[in-house]
């Protein structure tokens, strides 16, 4: 059976980023996960789009939009009005002042559409594993 894993922006902008510190540990990751399907939602596209053109070029951020959408994922969930307010729920409760708007838009995406699995170069996601019920896969 082929597992849903979300993808958060740190490994796919180590992937698409070949200068990237994370980009060999990126691909060797994906390509020992190339049997599951691969979730992000449109805040993780956001955030890869800035980060993508920061660290390379606005160019590189348009390709990395065009491949993306057509040769990687399974699904994109699109946040909506009322999973917004579900992610600044989720932001309002963690006190650790590192813990992005975007980690609590992720949590609350895996949560409602029942993603047990989150692949994150951020450690600080496996205090949350027990609380919102998912797996962090070792990268």
């Amino acid at each position: 059976m082929n597992k849903v894993i979300f993808i958060d922006t740190n490994v796919l902008c180590g992937l698409y980023n070949n200068k990237d510190t994370l980009h060999e540990k990126s691909k060797k990751t994906i390509i020992s996960l190339k049997e599951s399907k691969f979730a992000i939602s449109n805040f993780i596209l956001i955030e890869c789009y800035t980060v993508i053109s920061q660290r390379t070029s606005k160019e590189r951020s348009i390709s990395f939009r065009e491949y993306i959408l057509t040769h990687f994922l399974h699904k994109i969930f699109w946040i909506d009005r009322k999973m917004e307010d579900d992610t600044w729920r989720i932001f309002k409760s963690i006190k650790d002042k590192n813990f992005s708007y975007i980690d609590a838009s992720i949590l609350a995406v895996m949560k409602k559409e029942k993603i047990g699995n989150l692949l994150s170069f951020d450690a600080g996601f496996a205090q949350f594993q027990k609380t919102f019920g998912f797996t962090l896969i070792p990268a």
